[in-house]
C-alpha cells in the first residue's frame, strides 16, 4: 500500500474505533520521514497530492499549495507542525463537499444575568461598591495562618494563581471555612461586600476597587446596571447585520431589571450609544424586552423529570413571597393567581417551543429553577436547560454565558441536544464552542469582552463543523475493500497500545483554578446590605 492509502485506511477508521488513532498517524508520519523526525516541504508536498488523488474529498491541489506556503521559510517539517495545521488552520481549507455558508449563522445568545451581565442589584439595595467587593473578594488570593487570611495578590485573578506551597485561597473560600452554611450567608455577605474598606482584610485592593467602580459610573455620576460590554456587543452584531435572539436566564427575580436597562439603549436612551436603536423603528428587528409578551417571559418548572415552562410569570412554590408553600407541584399555579398565559407540558413541547422562539431575532427571558438544580446536587444534570443543535444544517449556533460555569462538570448549565436528547452531555468540548465561563472582571475592564468570546466561540465551532465533515467525507469514500486490511487482532493490539491516548489533554483545564464559592451564594446578590457597623474584620 502507498503511504496514502495507510494513511487513510488505517487513521480515519480507528478515529472512530480507537481513541489512540493520533498515535496512528504518528507512527506512519514516522516510518516515512528522516531519521530526525522531520519531512522537507517537498517529501510534504507528495504526500499530500497523493492525498488528494486518492479523490477523498477533502482538499484539492491549490489547498496543498495553502499549507506548504504557511511553512515556506522552514527547512523541515516535524510531527507537531503538522498536527498544528491539522488542528488550528484545517478549517482554512475549502473541501470540494463543504459548501461555504451564504450567510453567518443565526446566533442564539442566553445571558445569565447577576454578575455575567449586572454587577449592581437594586432590589436588594446594593450600591456599585458593595457589588465589586464581592468580586474582589472571591478574585483575591492569600494565605491562612490560624483564623485570618493574608492577602498575597497584587491584582485580582479570577483563576487560581500557581504558588509554590500551600495553595492560595481567595477570601470568599476562607470565609466559607470559618462560616459554613446556608444559615451564615448573611454574615458572609457582609464580609465581602466591606472587603476594601479600612481595616479590612482587603484593604490593600482599595485602588483596585476605585478604578473597577470607575467603570460602573456613568459620566453623570448614576450607577451603571448592565456592563457596557454588554452593550458593545448588541452594538456590533447590528452594526455587521447579524441575524441573533436574546434570551435572559436567571434562577432569580432580575429579569424585570434588565428588560428596564435593555429597552433604554434600544430606544436611544443609553448615555454611552445615544441615538443608538434597536427598537424596530429603522424597520430592523425590535430587541426590547417585553415581559408582558405572552411568549417571552416566563419561568422553568420540573416535575417527575419532565420538563414544562410557565409562560406569563416567573413566580415559582418555594421561592420569594412563596418561599413556605407546601404544594409546589404544578397545580400551585392553579391555587394562586397569578398572570399564567399558559404552560407548556412536556420536555418533547418545550424543547419544540424554544427552538422555535430563538429562530427568531427577538429578546425573551426566562427564570429557571433553582430548587432543582439544589435537589441534583447543585451540578449540571440540574442545571439552566440549554437548548443546542451542532449540525451544519441548522445554520445556527447557540451560546450560552455564565459566571458560574465550571470546567469538569457545567455545574450550573444543563446542554441538552435538540436530536439526540438524553440527558448529560460532556462539557468540555462545549466549552469550546457553545458555553461560556462569564469572567465579571474582563467584562467590567474590557467592553470587547462578549465580543471577543463571540468571535472565538463562532470560530471554534466553524473548525468543529469543517472536521466533522471531512471525517464523515473521508469515511464515506474510502474503498470498502480498504476496511478489512487490518485484522481483529492487530486492531486490539493498537487498541491496548494506546488505550490511555487522551486526545482533550492539551485542552483541559484544572478545576482546582477556579474559586470554590458558596453553593448557596451562586448567581444570587444576596437582600442584605453591607455595612461596617458592628463588623469585626477578620
Amino acid at each position: 500500500e502507498s503511504v496514502a492509502e495507510q494513511l487513510w485506511c488505517r487513521c480515519w477508521r480507528h478515529s472512530v474505533l480507537n481513541p489512540g488513532w493520533m498515535k496512528l498517524i504518528s507512527e506512519i508520519f514516522h516510518d516515512h520521514c528522516h531519521g530526525d523526525g522531520t519531512m522537507t516541504p517537498a517529501t510534504l508536498r507528495e504526500l499530500l497530492k497523493s492525498l488528494s488523488e486518492q479523490n477523498v474529498g477533502l482538499w484539492d491541489a491549490t489547498d496543498v499549495d495553502n499549507i506548504l506556503e504557511s511553512w515556506a521559510n522552514k527547512s523541515s517539517i516535524d510531527f507537531d507542525d503538522f498536527l498544528s495545521w491539522v488542528y488550528d488552520g484545517s478549517a482554512m481549507l475549502s473541501p470540494r463537499d463543504v459548501e461555504p455558508l451564504s450567510e453567518p449563522r443565526h446566533l442564539t445568545i442566553n445571558f445569565d444575568v447577576n454578575k455575567t451581565i449586572v454587577m449592581r442589584d437594586k432590589t436588594a439595595n446594593k450600591s456599585v461598591e458593595v457589588v465589586i467587593n464581592e468580586v474582589l473578594a472571591e478574585t483575591s488570593w492569600g494565605r491562612v495562618e490560624g483564623d485570618r487570611w493574608i492577602i498575597e495578590s497584587t491584582k485580582p485573578s479570577s483563576f487560581r494563581p500557581e504558588s509554590e506551597g500551600e495553595e492560595l485561597v481567595s477570601y470568599a473560600e476562607f470565609l466559607e471555612k470559618q462560616m459554613p452554611g446556608s444559615d451564615r450567608r448573611k454574615e458572609r455577605q457582609k464580609y465581602k461586600g466591606a472587603f476594601t474598606s479600612p481595616g479590612s482584610a482587603g484593604e490593600s485592593m482599595a485602588h483596585q476597587h476605585k478604578n473597577l467602580c470607575k467603570q460602573l459610573i456613568y459620566p453623570d455620576g448614576s450607577p451603571v446596571q448592565v456592563v457596557h460590554a454588554f452593550f458593545r456587543l448588541l452594538v456590533e452584531l447590528k452594526r455587521s447585520k447579524r441575524s441573533f435572539s436574546l434570551i435572559f436566564r436567571s434562577f432569580g427575580e432580575d429579569l424585570e431589571l434588565v428588560a428596564s436597562e435593555l429597552n433604554n439603549f434600544c430606544e436611544g436612551n443609553h448615555p454611552l450609544f445615544p441615538g443608538f436603536r434597536m427598537d424596530g423603528s429603522d424597520g430592523e428587528p425590535d430587541y426590547r424586552f417585553d415581559i408582558t409578551h405572552p411568549e417571552r417571559f416566563g419561568n422553568f418548572h420540573i416535575e417527575q423529570e419532565e420538563l414544562y415552562l410557565v409562560l406569563g410569570t416567573i413566580e415559582q412554590p418555594g421561592e420569594g413571597r412563596f418561599k413556605d408553600v407546601t404544594d409546589r407541584s404544578l397545580s400551585f399555579y392553579e391555587k394562586h393567581e397569578l398572570p399564567v398565559k399558559r404552560i407548556i407540558s412536556g420536555t418533547s413541547a418545550v424543547v419544540d417551543f424554544i427552538w422555535e422562539l430563538s429562530s427568531q431575532c427577538i429578546t425573551a427571558g426566562f427564570r429557571d429553577n433553582f430548587q432543582f438544580w439544589k435537589m441534583k446536587g447543585n451540578t449540571q444534570e440540574g442545571g439552566k436547560f440549554f437548548l443546542f443543535d451542532a449540525s451544519k444544517n441548522t445554520k445556527r449556533h447557540e451560546i450560552f454565558f455564565d459566571d458560574n460555569v465550571h470546567f469538569k462538570d457545567l455545574k450550573i448549565v444543563r446542554p441538552y441536544h435538540r436530536m439526540r436528547q438524553r440527558r448529560s452531555w460532556w462539557g468540555l468540548p462545549l466549552l469550546r464552542t457553545h458555553v461560556c465561563r462569564a469572567d465579571a472582571l474582563t467584562a467590567i475592564n474590557d467592553d470587547l469582552y462578549f465580543v471577543a468570546e463571540v468571535q472565538r466561540l463562532e470560530a471554534n465551532y466553524a473548525t468543529k463543523l469543517a472536521a466533522m465533515q471531512r471525517c464523515s467525507t473521508c469515511l464515506l469514500r474510502l474503498p470498502m475493500q480498504k476496511k478489512s486490511t487490518l485484522s481483529l487482532s492487530t486492531m486490539d493490539t493498537m487498541r491496548s497500545e494506546t488505550e490511555k491516548y487522551d486526545a482533550w489533554e492539551s485542552l483541559r483545564r484544572d478545576e482546582k483554578v477556579l474559586p470554590a464559592t458558596s453553593e448557596s451564594d451562586a448567581d444570587f446578590l444576596s437582600p442584605v446590605s453591607a455595612t461596617q457597623d458592628n463588623l469585626k474584620f477578620i
